[in-house]
């Protein structure tokens, strides 16, 4: 597999992309900038964002909203860790994760650093979602952990960009099957809500690291893919060539895990149809898939962290506070009585109707008990679903909706108006724009 995905990395056309995949890797710029904006000053970013500026001093790729630079690794690092903390990041249902936190920020660092034109950075993006996803999908032993496979995608999206042969490539992509995260699923640890949530950024850094080796000449056991322990290579492979996996994307506008959403969208359906009040609520019963009945589903979760993953209290927080509490949710709904009180009623249920659905849909049947009467809602797509075609005008406005609660709105559009031109002016505008002192806060400095 190391040689087929090589030979396809290096062979892609930069000038030859259908429209829609230009415009979907736009897209998914813009969506991972506004997840940086607010993922900033979460505990886990500033913390990643110390660490960064102690190893990869020096250099001139930015970290985004500040007026920090760094080698590319390390701004790539501290950017990914930025949009990913919040778990408001873009995912892919055939690899159950979230390939956009790594593959923008690493593409990004590196045209910043190398002065890359606007063909190349998005077709390098493109290239990163395809082998990300393919990976992904193709996990024997699926772990939840995206950065087991994102690490592929930080490799391609870096090799493309730096020009890397196919043997290099090979060997990149062979290096990182052994130096780049390998982790047991998410869902058997009692802490899943901590900082390393799923080794998203240090995935960027040992898949950029990986590929700076084999450029060097560090080589790797190219059949570390082909181990049948490790993933299946006729689900990774088919169809390469043919379609492009960052069209099947999905976006967020809760910042929970993906699995969670169905069911808020179930409870503020059946809220707003029956004109139901959180007070109101006396039980609520989720039927949902075995994955989302594994998530830690605490009532008074003690982090920000452990909450988003757990789908009581983010149906506690969407009943009592609104939905918009969790666009992003922060800490200080942590603890909040209403919410946890709420989220004390709601029974998760598995549902082996709910499991036939997967991958490519993580639908809930919801169940609320209120004034006596049971009442209930199956939804199979959440916003933002591949399947659902999410609107660039909707992405927009959840960008909007993100920067207003730290920007101006001239500095709103003129981020807006950067991600919208770089298939035609590249990354310098868009840094300018991102660096500019009106989007700095001065905490930030």
């Amino acid at each position: 597999m190391t040689m087929r995905f090589a030979e396809w990395i290096t062979t892609l056309p930069n000038d030859n992309l259908p429209h829609e995949v230009i415009a979907r890797a736009t897209d998914c710029i813009l969506d991972i900038i506004g997840c940086s904006l607010v993922g900033f000053n979460a505990p886990g970013t500033t913390s990643a964002r110390a660490a960064a500026e102690l190893n990869f001093r020096g250099g001139d790729a930015p970290v985004y909203f500040s007026d920090r630079s760094m080698g590319a690794t390390g701004a790539a690092f501290a950017n990914s860790a930025a949009a990913s903390m919040l778990d408001l990041d873009d995912g892919h249902r055939l690899a159950m994760g979230h390939p956009g936190a790594a593959v923008v920020p690493v593409a990004l660092a590196i045209a910043s650093e190398i002065g890359a034109s606007n063909a190349e950075l998005l077709a390098a993006i493109v290239i990163g979602y395809e082998i990300s996803v393919r990976l992904g999908a193709g996990e024997i032993r699926k772990s939840h952990h995206t950065g087991n496979w994102t690490t592929f995608g930080a490799v391609a999206t870096a090799a493309r960009l730096r020009g890397l042969n196919k043997e290099q490539i090979a060997h990149a992509l062979a290096i990182a099957a052994y130096h780049g995260p390998r982790l047991r699923s998410l869902t058997e640890s009692a802490e899943m809500g901590s900082h390393v949530k799923e080794s998203i950024p240090w995935s960027v850094v040992t898949g950029m690291i990986a590929t700076d080796l084999a450029r060097a000449g560090f080589t790797g056991s190219r059949d570390a893919l082909d181990l049948p322990d490790r993933f299946d290579s006729k689900v990774a492979l088919d169809g390469l060539g043919t379609e492009f996996h960052i069209n099947g994307v999905y976006f967020k506008r809760f910042s929970t895990c993906r699995w969670t959403h169905t069911s808020v969208d179930g409870l503020m359906q059946l809220m707003q149809e029956r004109q139901v009040s959180a007070n109101e609520i006396q039980a609520i019963e989720v039927m949902t898939f075995r994955e989302a009945v594994s998530l830690n589903n605490r009532a008074s979760p003690p982090s920000l962290e452990s909450a988003q993953y757990s789908l009581p209290f983010s149906l506690g927080v969407a009943a009592t506070l609104g939905h918009d509490h969790l666009s992003p949710m922060t800490v200080d709904v942590l603890h909040h009585k209403a919410a946890v009180e709420l989220a004390r009623k709601v029974k998760v249920i598995h549902s082996t109707e709910m499991d036939s659905y997967l991958p490519l849909r993580t639908p809930a049947r919801v169940r609320v008990c209120a004034r006596g009467e049971w009442v209930e809602k199956l939804v199979i797509d959440a916003w933002g679903d591949s399947g659902s075609s999410t609107a660039r005008a909707d992405l927009r406005a959840k960008f909007q909706s993100l920067a207003s609660k730290t920007l101006n709105p001239p500095a709103i559009e003129a981020i807006i108006a950067a991600v919208g031109e770089v298939h035609l002016r590249g990354v310098r505008p868009l840094n300018q724009a991102l660096t500019n002192p009106e989007v700095l806060n001065e905490a930030w400095r």
